[in-house]
């Protein structure tokens, strides 16, 4: 009957454990590891799939740079590894943002179409919650054009 009783509890337990919904923060932080194993690999049809709808076009001009050559260059040198750094959530949990590191990674250029291999770089990922679902802001990159006044 011990033995029972035992087997009950951890099936009990173990189902308590399974059900637990996750906390923002970690629906957050997975949100932007996803993302960006997929960005960083040129998938971005899944990237797409964790994207704001504003950022649908900039992600469909950079997958139009993708050429045969970039992905074999990625297939040789091995997938984008993603960890995050840290993490900002507002109060209302309605914005977030997420600082990950990736490694491995292949960047490329909007302008020309040139890829450059990056060992280490880090990318900071604005996320705002659509329909009770997190997702990335990604739009195209703004340049810091500060200029001099003499």
């Amino acid at each position: 009957m011990n033995k029972l009783h035992t087997l009950i509890y951890s099936v009990l337990i173990f189902t308590c454990l399974s059900c637990q919904q996750q906390t923002p923060q970690t629906q957050i932080e997975q949100t932007a590891i996803d993302f960006c194993e997929a960005f960083y690999n040129f998938n971005y049809p899944v990237a797409k799939e964790w994207s704001t709808p504003s950022s649908q076009s900039y992600l469909s001009f950079l997958a139009s740079n993708v050429s045969q050559t970039h992905l074999e260059q990625l297939k040789t040198r091995g997938a984008a590894k993603v960890s995050v750094i840290s993490s900002e959530i507002d109060a209302n949990l309605e914005e977030a943002s997420v600082v990950c590191q990736i490694k491995n990674a292949f960047v490329i250029h909007p302008i020309g179409g040139k890829m450059e291999y990056v060992s280490s770089l880090q990318d900071t990922l604005e996320l705002v919650r659509v329909n009770n679902k997190w997702l990335i802001r990604k739009d195209i990159p703004q340049q810091n054009g500060k200029q001099s006044h003499d």
